[in-house]
């Protein structure tokens, strides 16, 4: 999963981002990217848009290491008046292959966040936010030849919270995906149930409060080129374009148009993805301007 409750750190001030802050940013997305580029190896990695979750895996005894740079940009929170938050994010995924139909997701992210309050002060809070432990069982695969499939999986871990009080949030979901030729769709419905959490959270940008949460994603690959695989082909480009909704059980419910451009190698992968909103009915948090991103994935 990618939608995220927090842990915080003792690193609040009441300034903007200084040359510090934007220094550990850039620090951490050169981490994330490194930490990709130690693991080549010869391997095919799974055609998966950038939000939305697939029902595909690494084989047994591979892993994936998946590494997302973004800017999010949120505007006022109705439950503090604070004017708009600017988060800088890197999320760290890590996918161990465990067997032909299994493999086990261990996502680590890094966050900046500051903050414009309401008397024009800058508030800005460094944070790691939940460990999230996903398992993925791909129940259902049928190959129809060439890079044709139909494949479905169930997924289901928690999100650990460590930041004083301890929380666990389980979370339980289904994806359906299909390749048919140039064109890819994955569909995704994923439930948290909330075990934690406060209402007057600050840094509560969705499915972070008390409230449960219901993703649901849709996400459309088309392949731009080659337009057919040969035995020469050692790559290919595509294009992305997602609906991503998160509903709350507070009545909340936010959708987002992610359009986005991916490469995909046998051993490296690398994207360039952005949200829009298109609906929004939200009370009780912020809600979502814009987001821009880049990201690299590896398979060994």
């Amino acid at each position: 999963m990618s939608n995220h409750t927090r842990i915080a750190l003792p690193a609040r001030t009441r300034a903007g981002i200084t040359p510090r802050r934007a220094s550990l940013f850039t620090t951490l997305t050169c981490a994330g990217a490194l930490a990709g580029l130690a693991g080549l190896a010869p391997a095919a990695l799974a055609q998966e848009a950038m939000y939305t979750a697939s029902a595909t895996m690494p084989g047994p005894g591979n892993t994936l290491i998946r590494t997302q740079s973004h800017i999010f940009r949120f505007g006022s929170d109705p439950t503090d008046g604070t004017r708009n938050t600017t988060v800088y994010s890197v999320w760290n995924t890590v996918q161990l292959g465990l067997a032909r139909d299994l493999s086990l997701t261990i996502d680590a992210p890094v966050e900046v966040e500051n903050t414009t309050l309401a008397s024009g002060q800058h508030d800005t809070n460094t944070k790691v936010p939940d460990v999230d432990f996903t398992f993925k069982y791909r129940f259902y695969r049928s190959d129809t030849g060439g890079v044709d499939t139909t494949r479905a999986a169930l997924l289901g871990g928690v999100k650990l919270d460590t930041g004083g009080e301890f929380n666990a949030d389980p979370h339980l979901g289904v994806v359906l995906t299909q390749v048919s030729g140039r064109h890819g769709w994955n569909a995704e419905l994923h439930y948290t149930l909330t075990t934690g959490g406060t209402e007057d959270r600050l840094d509560n940008f969705g499915g972070e409060g008390t409230a449960d949460a219901l993703m649901y994603n849709l996400a459309y690959v088309y392949r731009l080129y080659p337009s057919a695989y040969t035995s020469e082909s050692t790559g290919a480009w595509y294009a992305t374009a997602e609906i991503n909704g998160l509903y709350e059980t507070n009545s909340d419910n936010e959708i987002h148009f992610s359009p986005g451009i991916m490469y995909e190698g046998r051993r490296f992968g690398f994207e360039v993805m952005g949200k829009l909103p298109i609906y929004s009915d939200v009370n009780n948090r912020a809600e979502l301007d814009w987001a821009i991103g880049m990201g690299f994935r590896l398979l060994f």
